[in-house]
């Protein structure tokens, strides 16, 4: 058990941490203009419209920094994916996750590091909202249209950081009040029932909803589609298929979104168009951007080792194949030949000899790379086949990089109109709307170029989702969400000979039903109260 000094630095540190960050990384010239780092304090943070505004621009901030953590060579936030039914855990630190090595116990090392991130992460983003909403709330004197304003960017990321806390730890506690030094020895005793979490999210993002505009002068903040998203997202949870049906037919009718012609330009250049609903900004010169992070690496396969090629953004760049696409949703992408999310879109399927110097025998320039087989058995075969020519992923590549980088500044797509349509036909199906459900489906298939489908149930919107979506961070809560998650990870994670490989024991014997909750690190217990409840399977 920690001791109360312990808890004190934790919660101290994090603040300081918080105003360092947003002082070193904020970029907004008009709520920053003409404020000297020097002269700027929490007083004026706390206390001025113009402060205000720039913590929540501190919010984009430190929002981004779960992405850009390089800690472990990347693997924290490519945990979710790493975890999915969609991945195989190739090799290096992500892989531990994917093996069930890390991350599944409260012993491991994973789970005190890249599990403990995740709590502190969102936690910390959501006690700088807390102390935003209370400072303007209480603000006198500041126009009500820049208030609310305010109020709904911060309670738009209060609701998806406790949105996320829930999905993933399920144990959590929610508190609204802001850390100070009457509460900084506070301990939760318990869990807040889910009927409590749920409603504070309803709140904060009807909030939003009713507040915030669909556009934005600053690309990468909140808007009004985010917020409804997001409330769609809560509504999945609480199968509440009629508001969520609602809230997704919304977005799209309103005009302010709509798919982008081709999946080309679906991850293309800045991402700054009318399919995105949220994105954590790397690029400079944006809302809370100015850092990099190293994702594309980690999951485009290092093709460049092979005879015959050498790095091209063409071949995806820099990588180095820790993680990867496995068989499963490899198998889904080829069903429709036509689909061309495979085509150096979303995914890299075929990396191309573009080197004459060690181009070997009987191969041309152009040509795709062929050199290894996934065998079934023969381990040294299929580690070279899954380091150097396993289909990849491409939507954190930074087009603009040097071939040769790892660090891009490429920025994330969180949220996009494709999930909005599939939450939409989901929904839709479930209130015994077919025709609307089928709509909503094959216009995310037809933009790929794939048939339509003429019949839908929840196989075939899952089946859709981990075509589209793969490796946007949001399989592993939506199979959690409908009860598939044990089943499908059993069914399809990683592949078999890497499963019957791994020297700790194949994953498949390892899962356990209660794994869906993740465990609450133990240096979180320690900072608890006594009696706080562990997820269950993890005591």
């Amino acid at each position: 058990m920690k001791t109360i000094d312990n808890i004190f630095h934790f919660k101290r540190s994090a603040f300081i941490l918080f105003v360092v960050v947003l002082f070193s990384f904020s970029c907004s010239d008009e709520f920053l203009k003409d404020e000297l780092l020097s002269d700027t304090s929490v007083d004026f943070l706390y206390t001025t419209p113009e402060g205000l505004e720039s913590a929540v621009v501190g919010l984009y901030t430190l929002n981004r920094q779960l992405y850009e953590d390089r800690s472990l060579n990347g693997a924290y936030p490519l945990i979710l994916q790493a975890k999915s039914d969609l991945a195989v855990g190739v090799t290096g630190e992500v892989s531990l996750y994917s093996r069930l090595l890390w991350g599944f116990s409260l012993g491991d090392f994973g789970t005190a590091s890249g599990i403990n991130k995740y709590w502190v992460h969102y936690y910390k983003i959501v006690d700088r909202s807390n102390a935003i909403i209370q400072a303007a709330e209480n603000l006198d004197g500041i126009d009500e249209d820049r208030k609310n304003q305010i109020l709904s960017e911060a309670k738009c990321m209060r609701a998806n950081s406790f949105f996320t806390l829930y999905r993933l730890f399920n144990n959590i506690f929610v508190n609204t009040t802001p850390t100070n030094p009457d509460n900084a020895f506070d301990k939760p005793q318990d869990k807040t029932p889910k009927e409590e979490i749920f409603t504070l999210l309803k709140s904060d993002l009807d909030f939003a909803i009713a507040n915030l505009d669909y556009t934005t002068p600053e690309f990468g903040r909140f808007t009004q589609g985010t917020a409804r998203h997001i409330r769609a997202k809560v509504a999945m949870w609480e199968e509440d298929w009629a508001e969520a049906a609602a809230q997704t037919d919304a977005i799209i009718e309103s005009g302010n979104h709509s798919l982008v012609p081709t999946t080309k330009e679906v991850f293309a250049g800045d991402l700054n168009h009318s399919e995105t609903l949220f994105t954590s900004n790397f690029e400079r010169e944006t809302i809370g951007g100015g850092g990099e992070h190293i994702l594309n690496w980690n999951i485009v396969s290092e093709s460049h080792a092979a005879d015959g090629v050498v790095h091209s953004v063409e071949n995806g760049g820099a990588g180095v194949g820790f993680l990867s696409l496995n068989d499963y949703v490899i198998n889904l992408l080829n069903e429709d030949p036509n689909d061309d999310r495979k085509d150096n879109t979303y995914y890299i399927f075929e990396y191309l000899y573009n080197d004459e110097l060690s181009l070997p025998a009987g191969k041309n320039i152009g040509d795709p790379l062929d050199l290894y087989v996934n065998h079934p058995t023969d381990q040294n075969q299929f580690m070279l086949y899954y380091r150097r020519q396993n289909p990849g992923v491409i939507k954190f590549l930074d087009e603009n990089a040097e071939p040769t980088d790892r660090a891009h500044y490429k920025n994330i797509m969180v949220y996009r109109l494709a999930e909005t349509y599939l939450i939409g036909a989901e929904a839709h199906m479930m209130l015994g709307e077919d025709v609307k459900a089928l709509e909503y489906l094959n216009e995310v298939r037809n933009r790929a170029n794939a048939e339509s489908k003429i019949t839908i149930d929840l196989q075939t919107i899952l089946d859709e989702r981990a075509r589209e979506l793969a490796f946007e961070g949001q399989r592993w809560f939506t199979l959690k969400r409908t009860g598939k998650l044990f089943e499908f990870l059993i069914d399809h994670m990683n592949n078999d000979n890497l499963n019957e490989s791994y020297p700790e024991g194949n994953p498949k014997d390892i899962l356990r039903e209660y794994m869906q909750n993740w465990p609450i690190p133990q240096e979180q217990i320690g900072l608890l109260g006594p009696n706080y409840p562990q997820n269950d399977g993890y005591n």
